[in-house]
């Protein structure tokens, strides 16, 4: 017989949420249906199973999904797209992403990084775990590093919401630490707000690795979301300039243009 706090606990639990919902109703920010669960704040279950997650196969190199290939049973699970093939990024082994930088995914990377909504950080740190589980080897990574912010950046905002996923994604990682030794040196301009010819000159040059925690490492970089890979890209080189035997990336949302990458 299970001792009575113990077997009142999940009980008690639930009554407490049911009390919170009635008293200080929470309402999803896509559909605005009450959200009746602890599992994310911000988008009910049935919004947040509806967002773009990416599906295999993808590119080997991009992590772009190949659109016309999907949910076939006959498709080799993973190859390069025609545009890596062609022209790869010799700085980045690898792109992984949990979704699209669409509907949900976009408003929840915009609440956390421009609203201040630092708990979104779990439920998106979940999708990355989710990720790792279904399509990557864990065991192979030794630092998770996130993509930093300047000073005077993080001072506005409060928290780097890249540090906060590599926090949240560190128990699917066995192997991994956390490792900050990548910085900012100097402030950019905002890459959403530049044409694409123009994003890599904006970085170039806007990040040091200090001390040589990451020689000889296999990293994965983390960040929120990625586009052009301007940022990951001047990143993942500095790393590697700076001793890192590989640099693999993991978004929480990943850019895809709506063309088939077959």
């Amino acid at each position: 017989m299970e001792p009575a706090g113990l077997s009142d606990t999940p009980r008690r639990s639930e009554w407490a949420l049911v009390l919170r919902n009635f008293f200080l109703p929470v309402h999803c920010k896509a559909c605005g249906g009450r959200i009746l669960t602890e599992e994310n704040g911000f988008f009910c279950p049935g919004c947040w199973a509806r967002a773009p997650w990416i599906e295999p196969p993808c590119c080997t190199h991009c992590g772009r999904p190949h659109e016309r290939m999907i949910a076939l049973g006959n498709a080799p699970e993973h190859y390069p797209c025609a545009d890596c093939r062609e022209k790869p990024d010799r700085h980045i082994g690898r792109v992984f992403a949990a979704a699209r930088y669409d509907g949900v995914v976009a408003d929840a990377v915009k609440l956390c990084k421009f609203g201040g909504r630092q708990l979104l950080a779990r439920p998106m740190g979940d999708a990355l775990c989710a990720c790792a589980a279904d399509r990557m080897d864990p065991d192979l990574y030794d630092a998770l590093v996130p993509v930093p912010l300047h000073r005077v950046r993080l001072r506005q905002r409060g928290f780097n919401q890249s540090l906060l996923l590599a926090e949240a994604a560190l128990g699917a990682f066995p192997r991994a630490v956390v490792d900050e030794s990548l910085k900012r040196i100097r402030p950019t301009l905002a890459q959403s707000r530049l044409k694409t010819q123009e994003r890599a000159a904006n970085v170039r040059g806007a990040f040091a690795v200090m001390g040589d925690s990451l020689k000889g490492k296999t990293v994965l970089l983390v960040d929120d979301v990625v586009t052009t890979r301007g940022t990951v890209t001047e990143c993942a080189r500095m790393m590697k300039k700076a001793g890192a035997k590989r640099v693999d990336v993991l978004a929480f949302a990943l850019a895809v243009p709506e063309i088939s990458y077959v």
